[in-house]
């Protein structure tokens, strides 16, 4: 495992064990292997629309080598997770996946979908209403830049500014974690 791998699962081991949670943005499903192992959620939505959209080049879901791989990954994931109940595949837009879930529904959500605003602005925005008070909201690529700015790291301000004194804020290298008050 390399130093980002050993951040990433630091950073599971401060999410909440045996709850719910989500992963918005699964590509192949390796990530989500491991919030199953140290997370050992009783349930896990993983959220991907698994679309080429070239419009957003900048990202692997955009780069037109990855138009072809997109439908194999979203096959490659469910086959790798169709035996775990614990599982619940959504093959959506984090909006329309977390606009389905019930408000307070997840212990934690990692966000790890489109970086560009609005989008990024969005999935924590609805993070905010579907995690329950106390719950926790991470995510990753805290400082990637989309070549004119950093959108991950600006939302996040945006988002525990808004939160004021019912949110905390811990950025574990490119990882971010935002604790909600209970």
């Amino acid at each position: 495992m390399g130093k980002r791998d050993d951040t990433r699962r630091a950073m599971l081991e401060a999410l909440p064990k045996g709850g719910t949670g989500a992963e918005v943005g699964v590509w192949e499903g390796r990530f989500s292997e491991t919030i199953l192992e140290v997370c050992a959620p009783v349930r896990l939505h993983l959220i991907d629309p698994w679309e080429y959209d070239p419009r957003f080049n900048n990202t692997g879901f955009g780069r037109k080598k990855n138009a072809e791989r997109m439908p194999q990954m979203h096959k490659q994931v469910a086959a790798k997770f169709a035996g775990d109940e614990r599982v619940v595949l959504h093959r959506a837009t984090s909006q329309e996946a977390l606009l389905e879930m019930d408000d307070a529904a997840l212990d934690w959500i990692y966000i790890d979908g489109n970086h560009n605003e609005p989008f990024v602005g969005m999935d924590l925005a609805l993070a905010c209403k579907k995690v329950r008070p106390g719950g926790v909201i991470a995510g990753d690529d805290y400082h990637w830049s989309d070549g004119e700015g950093t959108p991950v790291k600006d939302a996040v301000a945006k988002t525990v500014e808004k939160l004021g004194e019912r949110a905390s804020l811990e950025v574990m290298g490119q990882q971010y974690i935002i604790r909600l008050a209970a």
